[in-house]
């Protein structure tokens, strides 16, 4: 199902349908067969149902990043005043829903870079009005204004005022002018093959930005997540940064004090997924506290109702495991830390009816 926002066709590629799945990809995994997605499904997962499934999961606390806004936000050809009043009326909706239950349901305020100061205005008002625990970033350029460009520093100005996080999450849109997957549109297996290589390399290109690029040079209490694009190729790429940087940084007009790893290990974070066994190694060499986890509820990869199931399954030490499923993200997103584990009930139920 594609989009149209002010004349501008945002398609769905191959069979990609935004934030919820086609009905016959979702017959072939087993979570679509649990009742309770079908219910949340029938309600187009509103709040009640998204704590209903946290409940099944064992889930405390969720920061949500939207999908649509982010593919929608990215578009160039977007006024930018139409674009701000987007990212306005998802933020006031994000709000909304997460007043069910603002103790375990949080968001993230998106932005439209077309116009900075706007973005700086709307990332303020929804952090100090409406509650936003994190600005929501994207790799992908808008108008050719990349992340690393001085007229971003406003941005990084306010989110140090603020001391809030900017959470990286590709948009997921080959409909985009500069996308990794653009390349595949057509092929056959398109869907797989740019599923693979976007949100990774995408990821790739915001941690060089903001380490490499000199944000975090310039922006030493600004905090930055990397999300939705696996962990498992990290320590590889940091060594990279790293060994690009000695190689062929001295001299170069934007003098770094640091490596770009050690950015890294000063600001930021990084999601792995419940079932990504090829992480277990980078978190065991760099260490678990830069990494936190996402159950992708109620996206197709996701893991419904056994995604942290299927993290406890990974060979991680009790430390690591709190620290990962807890801790850096309770630091991350400045969220307090509960002085005992919290009482858990039964499961929420929710009928399609309701």
């Amino acid at each position: 199902m594609g989009m149209e926002i002010q004349g501008l066709a945002i398609p769905a590629h191959a069979g990609q349908t935004g934030a919820t799945v086609s009905s016959r990809e979702l017959r072939r995994r087993s979570r679509a067969r649990h009742p309770h997605f079908q219910v949340a499904r029938a309600r187009g997962f509103d709040a009640s149902s998204t704590l209903a499934a946290m409940d099944i999961e064992g889930i405390d606390v969720a920061v949500i990043y939207g999908t649509r806004g982010r593919q929608v936000l990215c578009h160039d050809d977007l006024k930018p005043d139409y674009a701000a009043a987007l990212a306005r009326a998802y933020n006031n909706w994000a709000a909304d829903y997460c007043k069910t239950d603002p103790m375990r349901l949080k968001f993230a305020a998106q932005v439209a870079m077309h116009d900075v100061k706007s973005a700086v205005e709307e990332a303020r008002r929804s952090v100090t009005e409406l509650g936003a625990v994190a600005i929501v970033g994207t790799p992908n350029p808008v108008n050719g204004q990349h992340l690393h460009d001085e007229a971003c520093e406003p941005l990084w100005d306010l989110l140090e005022e603020l001391d809030v996080p900017i959470g990286f999450h590709p948009t997921g849109n080959t409909a985009l002018k500069d996308d990794a997957g653009r390349r595949y549109v057509g092929h056959a297996n398109f869907h797989p093959i740019a599923h693979a290589i976007r949100n990774p390399v995408e990821l790739m290109g915001a941690i060089a930005s903001m380490t490499t690029g000199g944000i975090m040079e310039r922006h030493p209490k600004l905090r930055a997540a990397f999300l939705e694009g696996t962990a498992g190729w990290l320590y590889w790429w940091l060594w990279r940064l790293d060994d690009q940087w000695e190689k062929f940084g001295p001299g170069c007009e934007r003098s770094l004090s640091m490596l770009p790893s050690e950015y890294f290990r000063r600001q930021c974070y990084i999601a792995l997924d419940v079932d990504e066994e090829p992480a277990v190694d980078v978190v065991n060499k760099l260490g678990a506290e830069y990494f936190v986890v996402s159950s992708d509820y109620p996206h197709s990869d996701g893991a419904f109702p056994e995604a942290i199931e299927q993290f406890l399954g990974l060979p991680f030490g009790d430390e690591q495991r709190r620290k990962i499923l807890w801790d850096n993200c309770a630091r991350l997103y400045s969220i307090e830390t509960p002085a005992a584990p919290l009482t858990r009930t039964a499961p929420q139920q929710v009928t399609a009816a309701e």
